[in-house]
């Protein structure tokens, strides 16, 4: 069990992390359709043209920015520029769109993401910011001795990680607010993608880290909204390739986000916009070579 854990746990945002410095950020500018991709982290911003009312008068678009791991890059899926659940957001609601999703990133690197300049241009301009956190921070440690606190529910060992986890939220959401104090931010809960043997031994690590969220909101009332991506995806196996959640695991993380926009006043709709369609990466493989008939759940 540990070694199987082991093997999940690794592929957690699977490919090597990229520091802060190394990315270049765009800006939000007036003009409309600019696209831009980086190597490494992509980076990927959108410009849409304001939309017009039925008086025909311009209304101005709203910002957009996304930061995080690989989940928010869409690192389940080939084309994650196009079809990414921050990318049907924004087609959906018309808003201009900027992606800082990294593969492997943990909250310290995202933290230190904040000292850069171009960044925070950004976050200042924003009128919502979308952020998802925390699972990387799991693979940053003494796997070994984490393992064990999992295993057998030793809460010091993982409160030692976690500890750390919620320092680094405290800095970052507060510098977010303190830039842009009228922007919306949405913080996400971490899911469990595991529907199988490992699924209890990954909510317990799931349910400890989502906790630290929750008691991010209760000390901080109204600073963020809450968005339990968790209680409504948990389970829903066919969402998620290993870890990453799949092109139709995109569209659900983005149904649910519209839903909470909309009910904000912020969204046009809670049908999600699909301009193009996500495709799966190989990911998808392990899964058909272990249980190619797909009758036992070995995640």
């Amino acid at each position: 069990m540990t070694a199987v854990f082991l093997c999940a746990l690794l592929m957690l945002c699977t490919a090597s992390p990229v520091l802060a410095d190394e990315i270049t950020a765009p800006q939000f500018t007036d003009e409309a359709a600019v696209y831009e991709t980086y190597s490494e982290a992509v980076i990927s911003a959108d410009y849409n043209a304001p939309s017009e009312t039925d008086t025909g008068e311009s209304e101005e678009a709203l910002n957009y920015v996304l930061l995080g791991d690989s989940i928010a890059k869409g690192s389940g899926i080939v084309n994650y520029e196009e079809a990414c659940y921050g990318r049907i957001i924004a087609d959906t609601n018309g808003y201009n769109y900027v992606n800082y999703g990294v593969d492997g990133l943990k909250s310290s690197e995202l933290r230190e993401m904040l000292n850069r300049q171009d960044v925070m241009a950004s976050i200042e301009n924003a009128d919502i910011v979308n952020i998802t956190i925390g699972g990387n921070n799991y693979l940053h440690g003494n796997i070994p001795l984490l393992l064990l606190g999992v295993l057998l529910h030793i809460d010091p060992i993982i409160d030692t990680v976690l500890d750390a986890y919620y320092d680094d939220l405290c800095a970052i959401i507060g510098k977010i607010h303190e830039a842009s104090p009228d922007a919306v931010i949405l913080l996400q809960t971490l899911y469990n993608p595991s529907t199988g043997l490992l699924r209890p031994l990954l909510q317990y690590g799931a349910d400890k880290l989502n906790e630290r969220i929750f008691q991010y909101d209760k000390e901080h009332p109204g600073v963020v909204t809450i968005v339990d991506i968790a209680a409504e995806l948990n389970g829903k196996g066919y969402c998620f390739a290993f870890i990453h959640p799949t092109a139709r695991g995109n569209v659900e993380i983005a149904k649910i986000l519209l839903k909470v926009l909309y009910d904000m006043g912020l969204g046009k709709s809670t049908e999600p916009v699909i301009k193009v369609q996500g495709r799966n990466t190989i990911e998808l493989l392990p899964a058909y070579i272990f249980n190619p008939l797909k009758m036992i759940p070995f995640i």
